[in-house]
């Protein structure tokens, strides 16, 4: 892990904080802010994506951010985004037609929709910051008394994925799972986790979790950091955070997943991979792509 400045105490990507943000646009963003421009790249391309309730969370001001933060780090970084949301909806609609998972347990969920894009017959657990999961809530119970969104089974956990301790968000997550199988799904958050707080996620996921069931995690590889698309997104961050908010940042090798205790990595992705499979004539120029890794990994032994 390298020092960017200071450390930063959040969750999924620079996604939380005060979220009544994008009411009025301001030249500095806070660490939730992201979430919503993730969710503007999704509706970017519905059909790659296949968010096509993404829309709900657009706001003007969004687009600006979304805009200026393609221009300052990749004019790729939508269609990332886009191929990361398909790769993780393909997976876990596969499995569930399989009747594998019953459970989707989402760690830093921020304003993904998969919920609302996936089977009906699942439990989904949405976890995030407390001001991230008020706000989501609020606003999914909204649009579906609207008619905008289906009815979901949801549950919504308030975390800190800097605790020192997760025991209460064990016994949370553990009264709800009731025994069924579960899916983990971790995206858009090591990146701004320390080395411990990792370490603690992932003992948690290997106490949750019975063999058969299945971790999806995102994260970048050390060698990105060499290359420059790298140092314009920590350029970017540094430069657009409220100043009382520093961060360190986290890449992850291969290894890590492949030496995960009581785990199997049974896929192993990238963005440039991806975008081989789904849009096979389209040429990415690797230098200028913030190239995101999804695992896939499936529960071997009890721990």
């Amino acid at each position: 892990m390298k020092s960017a400045t200071q450390i930063i105490n959040y969750s999924e990507s620079f996604y939380l904080s005060k979220i009544h943000y994008f009411k009025t646009l301001k030249p500095k963003i806070n660490i939730h802010e992201t979430a919503f421009v993730t969710a503007l790249f999704r509706m970017g391309d519905i059909a790659l994506s296949k968010d096509r309730y993404a829309y709900l969370w657009s706001e003007s001001s969004i687009d600006v951010h979304a805009k200026r933060y393609s221009k300052a780090v990749s004019s790729y970084e939508p269609y990332a985004h886009c191929l990361r949301n398909r790769y993780f909806y393909d997976t876990l609609k596969k499995l569930i037609t399989q009747n594998r998972i019953e459970v989707l347990i989402h760690f830093g969920c921020g304003f993904s929709m998969y919920p609302y894009l996936l089977a009906n017959s699942l439990h989904y657990i949405e976890i995030d910051k407390s001001d991230v999961v008020a706000h989501k809530k609020e606003m999914t119970t909204i649009w579906e008394g609207e008619g905008k969104l289906p009815a979901r089974n949801i549950s919504y956990l308030e975390a800190d994925f800097n605790l020192s301790s997760q025991d209460k968000l064990y016994e949370q997550i553990m009264a709800l799972m009731n025994g069924r199988k579960s899916f983990i799904l971790l995206e858009g958050v090591l990146f701004f986790l320390g080395k411990d707080d990792k370490k603690r996620l992932f003992e948690l996921f290997g106490k949750l979790q019975e063999p058969d069931e299945y971790l999806g995690s995102v994260s970048f590889l050390p060698q990105l950091e060499k290359q420059f698309v790298f140092k314009k997104l920590i350029d970017y961050v540094e430069g657009n955070l409220e100043k009382n908010e520093r961060f360190q940042y986290q890449t992850v090798a291969d290894e890590f997943y492949l030496n995960l205790k009581g785990y199997e990595l049974i896929d192993h992705q990238d963005t440039l991979s991806l975008s081989a499979y789904y849009e096979p004539k389209r040429i990415l120029p690797k230098e200028e792509v913030l190239n995101e890794h999804m695992y896939l990994l499936k529960k071997t032994c009890i721990q």
